[in-house]
């Protein structure tokens, strides 16, 4: 079903300014919430937004949000977000960590406590915006299984790097360290479709399609041992380095009626500290011609989710049905008109 993604995000942020959000975090909340429809992250998306109602309804979500400094050493801050709402605290988290990176060069912002947040892209998308190279993780309840191993002990751990261009939207590497994420297990469960094989093991340790048995068992590092050690290493980086739970400790990514404990973390690097802005943008433009002709279907990251976006917005954003049931199912819980 196609709809309109502007009333989509009105919807949105009506929907969270219902269940107690100020209107204007409500906005920033839905447009972040959105943009993962719009790039096709759709297991990121208003998919999501009955859980995000649910935790804000019994108070495991924060409605309004706040950021308690924990620490401050020069380009370096640490929040406590108290279980706020992800959407908020990682758009001010990224704009924070550009902020300091105009001071310092570059800008590292760390939380604890903060819901989640959809999709890491956007935050980094942020970033190089404002003509900085932004990153951005965070740690997720236990999903994956370690390398050689079938129980579900590491996140699914996202990182995602965007580079500014000159011209046009950036290059932004975001994705899973797992096989695929979490979500798009939820969300072939939602639909009441199988998954394809490989993705995951079964309680049993055995391959799966079944999206259920794959949530009782554990999810598959992409890459087998490489993935395995990226993961571990971003479950550090958004765990014990920041003061936050880790491994089979984490808790609110999935659950929405649990008060989320994991760690975030959003870096900027002000290009300008490390060389001459139009010299980068020359060698980057020549290196992406280079990497262009090399093939006919050779695309950047993130190419095919910004034409994806462009698309969606000239003729119309076009949902899932697991989407689709969670948009009308939260208008009939809050009384509001659906969009779909």
């Amino acid at each position: 079903m196609r709809v309109d993604p502007r009333e989509l995000r009105a919807f949105v942020a009506e929907a969270l300014s219902s269940v107690g959000v100020p209107r204007r975090d409500a906005e920033v909340a839905a447009e972040a919430i959105v943009e993962g429809d719009l790039r096709g992250f759709h297991s990121h998306g208003v998919l999501r937004l009955p859980g995000y109602v649910e935790g804000l309804e019994r108070g495991a979500i924060r409605a309004e949000a706040t950021l308690r400094r924990v620490s401050r050493r020069g380009a370096v801050l640490v929040y406590d977000a108290a279980h706020s709402l992800g959407h908020v605290v990682g758009r001010r988290a990224a704009l924070k960590a550009v902020e300091l990176a105009r001071e310092h060069g570059v800008g590292v912002v760390a939380v604890r406590n903060a819901s989640h947040y959809g999709i890491a892209g956007y935050y980094t998308t942020l970033i190089a915006e404002r003509g900085m190279v932004g990153f951005a993780t965070c740690g997720t309840e236990p999903a994956v299984a370690p390398y050689g191993g079938s129980r579900a002990v590491l996140g699914t751990n996202p990182i995602s790097i965007a580079l500014p261009r000159r011209d046009g939207p950036p290059i932004v590497v975001d994705m899973a360290t797992s096989r695929v994420s979490r979500g798009k297990i939820l969300q072939a469960r939602k639909e009441g479709r199988e998954i394809p094989e490989g993705w995951a093991v079964g309680p049993d340790g055995e391959p799966t399609t079944d999206p259920e048995r794959a949530l009782e068992g554990a999810l598959l590092p992409f890459g087998g041992h490489k993935g395995y050690a990226l993961g571990l290493a971003l479950e550090v980086l958004a765990g014990p380095a920041v003061g936050a739970a880790a491994g089979r400790e984490v808790r609110g990514t999935t659950d929405p009626t649990v008060p989320c404990n994991k760690g975030d973390l959003f870096a900027a690097l002000d290009l300008s500290a490390l060389v001459d802005e139009h010299e980068y943008f020359e060698r980057l433009e020549r290196l992406v011609a280079e990497v262009k002709e090399s093939g006919e279907e050779v695309l950047l990251p993130g190419e095919p989710e910004f034409r994806r976006r462009e698309r969606a917005l000239r003729e119309g954003l076009r949902l899932p049905e697991g989407s689709v049931r969670a948009v009308r199912e939260v208008a009939e819980r809050l009384g509001l008109e659906s969009p779909v």
